[in-house]
């Protein structure tokens, strides 16, 4: 199958590109990313498992628990961020009280 994109007369006149479809789910796929068809067979394999497990397992996929424990490092990072934000704050703030407290006596 030949490929679309661009890259001119290379890609126009080779046959390299990869077109997979699963019958019983009608998932397909169309790889198109290296210049030779054996390696655009073995990554369109992987993208149609990743579609597969996706559309089989829902929210059990390995994308969709990947995609979660990124989120709750995202969301523990800015937790994190913003107590120790609130703790310069209240730093600041004393240091400024027992700085004016000095400068009166």
């Amino acid at each position: 199958m030949r490929g679309s994109g661009p890259g001119g007369q290379a890609v126009n006149k080779t046959n390299n590109c990869v077109f997979l479809r699963h019958l019983p789910t009608g998932i397909t796929v169309k790889c198109h990313l290296h210049r030779l068809a054996s390696k655009n067979r073995i990554e369109a394999r992987k993208i149609l498992l990743d579609k597969l497990d996706v559309h089989l397992n829902g929210d059990q996929s390995i994308a969709a628990q990947t995609k979660l424990l990124d989120q709750k490092k995202s969301t523990e990072r800015k937790r994190r961020q913003s107590k120790l934000q609130e703790m310069k704050k209240s730093w600041q703030s004393r240091e400024q009280s027992e700085e004016n407290a000095e400068n009166t006596k």
